[in-house]
């Protein structure tokens, strides 16, 4: 009544690698222990560097929560001197977003937005995370659907001049 090549004393159906069965493994979401689950990746979490990156998610576990893309929203000031790049403070919305897009791939979707705007030209900057570096991604950001940049210009000479 065995089935071929089954461990003796196994319940069929149910292998049990070793190590699983473990007490105090609990199952993920059992309510005791929160956080328990989601620690993910069988290392244990170094403090350290979790709280270095403010609690960011890995970029990969990020894209892998979110797969697919996002509408980033993008607050454009209103400045007359910079009213050629259509700085008339109005919200753009880039749709479909892939989440891996670097943030400099969304300034150059948002320069035809802002009458030619060149990306290094462009400043993006999140309430969550200062100004966003041009070779990190979306995901690296752990950017969310919906998420709010603004943007500045840069000015030359890389201090931005107040009027």
């Amino acid at each position: 009544g065995m089935p071929p090549g089954m461990p003796p004393g196994m319940p069929p159906g149910m292998p049990q690698p070793p190590g699983m069965g473990m007490p105090g493994m609990l199952p993920p979401g059992h309510p005791g222990h929160p956080g328990l689950a989601a620690a993910g990746g069988g290392g244990e979490p170094d403090p350290k560097r979790a709280k270095a990156d403010a609690g960011l998610v890995p970029e990969d576990a990020f894209a892998a929560q979110f797969p697919g893309a996002i509408t980033v929203r993008v607050s454009v000031p209103k400045e007359e001197e910079n009213a050629k790049f259509n700085f008339n403070g109005q919200d753009i919305s880039l749709r479909a977003v892939p989440i891996r897009s670097l943030v400099k791939t969304v300034k150059e979707m948002l320069q035809e937005h802002l009458g030619g705007l060149p990306a290094n030209k462009q400043k993006l900057t999140s309430a969550r995370h200062g100004v966003l570096k041009d070779t990190l991604s979306l995901a690296a950001y752990n950017m969310r659907e919906g998420e709010a940049l603004l943007l500045d210009v840069k000015e030359r000479g890389g201090r931005a001049v107040k009027k």
